[in-house]
């Protein structure tokens, strides 16, 4: 779909004064190939998923120099009189292969291919790179959520969190990796991909109450609108909600969404009431800053469908697809010229020459096994491809002499995506972090190694081993050992103190084993009804005194713990209720899963405060994300004998190593007593 709309000065500055001298050189006319690859992966993903071509390719046939585009560049004397010359006849003569949409890519792997003059195609640069590297890291964070969600749809809602033609682009991303449905409307027109979406909290609060709003909702949406029932009390508003669509004839709206609170928790009893009150029928919608990780831990939860946003167009949740445009080839001028391969040698960042075919092996069982590379020319036959075995080409011709060639339609690439990653096998669907899951080789040829076949390293950034040379890296987290959690502080456990001790003595004589050092922390400013309201007791499950406010005494690190050199110290429950460290962030807004899997993490320690509330929910959510987890059970102390012994049960279900599990069982003998309680 054309933009009508010049994309030309949608580039950077440096691409066209290298046009300018290549002109006055010469080199302009030469033969040029350029290919687009990424050296690893996002630190973490097993697998990317290549989207974007939908919108490069008519993006590419705008790529003209109208009077607009000339004058702006004569004005800023960008270039001189004979390139504005060349640039007002411009278009894209050459040709494009790429992989196709929706399809699974791993490092090294050439998934766009630009052949033309070195002047024509230099001009592409930026263009391919900012749709191809955007799209695919949205597209591969959707696939991670969508194989999360294990069949429950999910609702793409980003729009706010990005740019506004961005927000485009990610909704055709997501939906292409398998999301049901978009928020945006342009989107919905544009590429016809459904759309959904009722009202927000705002809604609610202009009206005189929750009633009102719900009688609006429901006579101007129908009654299979999505309501909003968290903005007050959500089981009030529930029980509302029922009552005036029985009212009007049915036993329940649509659904409804739960945005905030413990959702695992909220989203349970939710189902319980609707039950009960009748509405069996009525869904439940979970939204509010969910990734794949967030999805898998609320697989237990009776939710219908989930609603992302900012984890999928940020780079916290989409990082990078890292794509690279490299020039691997030139010849003299004319399209029939011979080619000579060209490599970049800097360390780190060496690319092969030459231009290259890419194919995938696939076994007798229908298994991706290799992504093999070949220099043009050769076959997938003539480098030993084990027998029963099938050579997939992954590259399809997107454009000839300029013009685009039949693409396939985006439902079309949805099907093809879902189908790649079944080629993958389960593993695709595992969210611990590793290598990408086959490996790439490169085939025959000088350019591609005196061995003629070559495996890539292990494309893992930042992974290494533990401190003690062991393998697999492994980090202590320390959970909320705070002030306010220890005896003298306004939610105070007992033992809390003992605790620090033991883990301060504890990290002075084994720091060195760990590879990585963490602690978490409460941090709230404004958690709503996590603290109880003025006036009201707190019920020591789901509202607390007040404690742990950002910038106290009480919020800051136990005393004997203020020296340890913490590797990253993790906030949350800033504005709601957060329970598991995964929920915190460091002081660069980056989530701990993500931390941790920046450098390579694969195994846990987990001791902190207290074993009923946030060491268990840590624990499970690490297991739930794959990390290897053992609990230091006598460097925790819960608040309650009955609520500890149903956390240590749990933590043991989920597979978590329990060291220390007599002493436990000494401690649950003589069941706790808080001071005050406690929130951990």
């Amino acid at each position: 779909m054309a933009t009508n709309v010049s994309t030309a000065l949608l580039t950077d500055r440096y691409e066209l004064t290298m046009l300018d001298a290549a002109l006055r050189s010469g080199v302009a006319e030469r033969r040029a190939v350029f290919e687009v690859f990424a050296r690893s992966l996002p630190p973490g993903r097993r697998y990317g998923v290549f989207a974007g071509t939908g919108r490069l390719v008519p993006a590419i046939e705008e790529f003209r120099f109208g009077p607009a585009e000339i004058e702006f560049l004569e004005s800023e004397e960008i270039v001189s009189e004979e390139t504005l010359e060349w640039l007002e006849d411009f278009r894209f003569s050459g040709m494009i292969d790429a992989y196709r949409e929706g399809e699974c890519y791993f490092p090294g792997s050439p998934v766009v291919t630009v052949e033309g003059s070195f002047g024509e195609a230099v001009l592409l640069e930026t263009l391919v790179l900012s749709v191809t590297n955007f799209d695919s890291a949205v597209a591969a964070a959707a696939s991670r959520m969508v194989g999360a969600a294990a069949g429950r749809a999910i609702i793409e809602m980003g729009a706010r969190r990005t740019n506004e033609q961005a927000a485009v682009g990610a909704a055709r991303a997501a939906y292409l990796a398998g999301f049901a449905s978009t928020s945006v409307l342009e989107a919905g027109r544009t590429y016809g991909i459904p759309t959904a979406g009722t009202a927000a909290h705002a809604f609610v609060l202009a009206h005189d109450d929750e009633r009102a709003a719900f009688e609006a909702q429901l006579d101007a949406m129908g009654l299979g609108t999505t309501i909003l029932v968290d903005t007050f009390d959500t089981r009030q508003a529930i029980e509302t909600a029922v009552r005036l669509a029985r009212s009007r004839g049915a036993k329940g709206p649509g659904a409804i969404r739960l945005d905030s609170g413990d959702l695992l928790q909220e989203t349970r009893s939710a189902r319980v009431l609707l039950d009960d009150l009748g509405a069996a029928e009525t869904g439940i919608v979970v939204t509010g800053d969910l990734d794949e990780y967030a999805i898998a831990a609320l697989a237990r939860c009776p939710a219908d469908a989930y609603g992302v946003g900012t984890r999928l167009v940020t780079g916290s949740g989409a990082p990078t697809a890292g794509f690279v445009y490299k020039l691997v080839a030139v010849g003299s001028k004319g399209v029939s010229a011979e080619l000579h391969p060209v490599e970049k040698l800097s360390p780190f960042k060496h690319n092969l020459g030459g231009r290259k075919r890419a194919y995938r092996w696939i076994d007798e069982e229908g298994s991706a096994r290799v992504e093999l590379i070949l220099p043009a020319g050769s076959e997938p036959d003539d480098v030993g491809m084990p027998a029963g075995w099938q050579a997939r080409e992954l590259q399809q011709r997107l454009m000839t002499d300029g013009r685009p060639e039949r693409l396939p339609s985006l439902l079309d690439a949805r099907e093809h995506h879902r189908w790649a990653v079944r080629e993958l096998g389960p593993e695709a669907f595992d969210l611990r972090p590793g290598a990408p899951l086959i490996p790439t080789r490169y085939a025959g040829g000088s350019s591609f190694g005196a061995d003629g076949v070559t495996a890539l390293e292990d494309a893992r950034p930042g992974r290494h081993a533990n401190r003690d040379g062991s393998s697999g890296a492994t980090a202590l987290l320390v959970v909320d050992v705070q002030r306010d959690f220890c005896e003298g502080g306004s939610l105070a456990v007992d033992g809390g103190n003992e605790v620090a001790e033991r883990i301060a003595e504890m990290l002075v004589r084994d720091r060195g084993t760990y590879a990585a050092v963490v602690a978490s922390r409460d941090w709230h400013i404004d958690p709503g009804r996590h603290f109880a309201p003025l006036g009201e007791a707190p019920d020591f499950l789901t509202t607390w005194p007040v404690h742990c406010v950002a910038g106290s005494e009480g919020a800051e690190l136990h005393p004997l713990l203020k020296t340890a050199k913490f590797d990253a110290v993790f906030h949350k429950g800033e504005q709601e209720a957060a329970y598991s460290a995964f929920e915190g962030r460091d002081e660069n807004g980056t989530p701990l899963s993500s931390w941790l899997s920046d450098r390579g993490i694969e195994k846990l320690v987990v001791c902190g405060l207290t074993t009923d509330f946030c060491v268990r929910a840590t624990v499970l959510d690490a297991r739930q994300q794959g990390y290897a987890v053992r609990v230091l059970l006598p460097l925790t102390a819960g608040v309650d004998a009955g609520t500890t012994a149903e956390a240590i049960s749990l933590m043991a279900e989920a597979g978590a190593e329990l060291e220390g599990t007599e002493l436990a069982g000494a401690v649950l003998s003589a069941p706790l007593q808080a001071s005050g309680d406690g929130e951990q």
